[in-house]
């Protein structure tokens, strides 16, 4: 088979006899073998997607959101975040990333990798998957290796939020902006196992427009409408920048004063300057554990989607799969 070339990843060290396994010595110092890279990289869009979730969270976002789950795109890196409130809205955001990767490449998701958690093996989860023809691949059990490209990128994320939080000294109830913007970005970056491409070109066929992007935590002063201040008050509101809202052309802004949201196309930036108020002391933040609460303010994602909820309590439209280009 091997001089054929007839099968891949069979390997023939020698000719000779294999050595003996020596049994105690294994049960005093075996040891995990190093997981193997994946031979086969997917090259066909949504013909393996990788999925973990993370969470919970000890601080919530604003609108109480206290996980994230992960959608990769095994073809072109392609990743998409969706926020949730509670594990069992993993199948619902399942569903939509579903619907909307599909609506976007014109292909069937063909295969779905993740770590046999509780929140992926639901009857509902299991039997939507079986009747969609969708193949279900698991990692093993204490081998989390295998769905090693979610895994990792959840664990960079997490600090990189930390990361952004700690430069703009904002309050941590905003990780979720944090990990939106995070990814957003993220897809327009160059990745080397798409040989340099960016998974935004690998996944839309067209390269990506980057002239939006501003640094995320910076200053920024947002313009009134006339109607909204008197002739008195200024033409601006001092804010900071938070990110790149879903379906609008324009950014979101954080009022620190005023704990609340605004999205905007009309500001000037500071990118020199983090206005974040020294209260979350997040200087040296190992983890979430030592984040400090926020006040909560009912003016959060959810009020310029303008997306029906999924549910009565929560559901996926919040978060958005942070993938969209707001401003091209």
């Amino acid at each position: 088979m091997i001089s054929k070339d007839l099968v891949s990843g069979l390997k023939l060290e020698s000719n000779s006899s294999p050595d003996s396994i020596c049994e105690p010595c294994l049960a005093g110092k075996m040891h995990s073998h190093p997981f193997p890279s994946s031979l086969n990289h997917n090259r066909s869009p949504l013909e393996l997607v990788h999925s973990d979730l993370h969470g919970p969270l000890p601080v919530a976002s604003h609108s109480g959101y206290k996980y994230w789950i992960t959608f990769i795109d095994d073809a072109t890196r392609f990743r998409a975040v969706y926020l949730l409130k509670a594990k069992s809205e993993a199948f619902e955001a399942f569903k939509v990333y579903k619907s909307w990767a599909e609506t976007q490449l014109g292909v069937k998701l063909r295969a779905l990798q993740d770590d046999k958690g509780g929140e992926y093996m639901s009857k509902a989860f299991i039997s939507f998957t079986e009747l969609a023809g969708i193949e279900r691949r698991h990692s093993t059990r204490n081998r989390p290796q295998q769905n090693g490209l979610a895994e990792r990128a959840n664990r960079t994320m997490g600090e990189r939020i930390i990361a952004m939080l700690s430069e703009s000294r904002l309050p941590p109830s905003l990780w979720g902006e944090c990990i939106s913007s995070m990814v957003h970005v993220w897809n327009m970056l160059p990745t080397a196992s798409l040989s340099g491409t960016t998974p935004f070109q690998a996944f839309y066929k067209r390269k990506p427009d980057v002239s939006h992007l501003r640094v995320w935590g910076c200053t920024a002063y947002v313009h009134v409408q006339r109607d909204k201040r008197n002739s008195l008050q200024p033409h601006y509101e001092k804010c900071v920048f938070i990110g790149y809202p879903a379906g609008y052309k324009g950014w979101k802004f954080y009022n620190p004063v005023t704990k609340r949201t605004v999205i905007s196309e009309r500001a000037d930036f500071d990118e020199r300057y983090f206005p974040g108020t020294s209260k979350a002391q997040l200087e040296a933040v190992p983890s979430f554990a030592c984040l400090p609460e926020s006040p909560q303010t009912p003016n959060d994602t959810s009020s310029y989607l303008g997306l029906p909820p999924l549910q009565d309590e929560g559901g996926c439209h919040d978060a958005f799969p942070v993938l969209f280009i707001a401003c091209t």
